[in-house]
């Protein structure tokens, strides 16, 4: 629970704790509007060691879900164009409250142009009559589905349930309303039912995933089982893409596998069973074909060049914060 003695952060803390508000999207947003609530109402800094307070404060509420770097990265992009603005451009300090809620504004609609333009992009992969299998649930990865769909095009989803936390179910609430045929499996049948392994009865046209995290090196950490889903694909040859903005680059390699609690697996459990829960693993860039960005479909080996290109902040405010 955080230090900082403020309600709404607390709340915050907890919900997302709590996995009340899931997906790195959301958690990025909603880290964004805590931040910024704090921010308006808090002392305005004049001294060093006010930044380095509010430094904190973003790096903690980032850090709840280690493995996502979105909400690091952008929480890190706001203090560090507000310590710009306010020290280096000398802005009075009156105009505080407005450029605190300016930029948290046009960081929140910087995403939401990424992932329109990402949609958008993964949209062009989807075709007539394939089989797409997808995994737990990635707004991306699913606002790819749903264009493709408005674009009347007709394809077949499976997918997974999600174990422990069901999020699969998520996916198939919002594939059924998009009007898009889905089956959902076991987690535990994924891999097989993807690879060519498992018959001529479901022929798996491509996989989808979403990402938490996109390494340096082009590897990514999405939901566990992610990677058996993506080595039966690869044994097989069939193509894996990856939907993600290059806004989740992990600039500095800090993202963490996180691991939950073991009540989540088996909440009654009898003493003395050992549980562990990876929430997250970590797919490697060889076995991925291409990750759908908002500039395009680019190999796992060009991310961090065109990442380093087009955010140039995210990176300049990982080095100097």
């Amino acid at each position: 629970m955080s230090k900082i003695k403020n309600s709404d952060i607390t709340r915050f803390i907890q919900a997302v704790s709590d996995v009340k508000i899931q997906g790195a999207t959301a958690v990025a947003e909603a880290t964004i509007d805590a931040l910024v609530q704090y921010l308006a109402v808090a002392q305005i800094p004049v001294r060093a060691t006010d930044w380095q307070k509010f430094a904190r404060l973003a790096d903690e509420l980032a850090q709840i879900r280690p493995t996502e770097p979105l909400a690091r990265n952008l929480s890190r992009w706001l203090i560090y164009e507000l310590k710009k603005n306010f020290k280096t451009q000398r802005k009075p300090l009156d105009n505080w409250f407005s450029q605190v809620n300016k930029l948290g504004q046009e960081l929140k609609y910087l995403l939401k142009e990424a992932d329109a333009n990402l949609s958008e992009v993964g949209s062009k992969l989807v075709a007539n009559n394939q089989i797409i299998f997808t995994h737990c649930h990635s707004s991306l990865a699913e606002s790819i589905l749903i264009r493709g769909r408005q674009q009347h095009k007709k394809f077949k989803i499976y997918h997974t349930e999600t174990r422990p936390l069901f999020q699969g179910r998520i996916t198939s609430r919002h594939l059924k309303r998009a009007g898009i045929p889905a089956t959902m499996v076991a987690d535990s049948a994924a891999a097989w039912l993807v690879s060519n392994h498992s018959g001529d009865e479901v022929k798996v046209s491509w996989v989808l995933l979403g990402a938490d995290s996109i390494a340096r090196d082009g590897s990514v950490i999405n939901k566990i089982g992610s990677f058996a889903i993506a080595l039966a694909a690869y044994d097989s040859g069939i193509p894996l893409y990856i939907a993600s903005s290059l806004l989740k680059i992990d600039a500095l390699g800090e993202s963490k596998i996180e691991l939950r609690s073991a009540a989540e697996i088996w909440p009654s459990a009898p003493p003395g069973i050992n549980i562990v829960n990876y929430a997250f693993d970590r797919i490697p860039a060889k076995y991925i074909r291409g990750i759908i960005c908002e500039f395009g479909i680019i190999k796992p080996n060009k991310v961090l060049a065109l990442a380093r290109q087009k955010y140039k902040s995210v990176f300049m405010s990982a080095n100097k914060y």
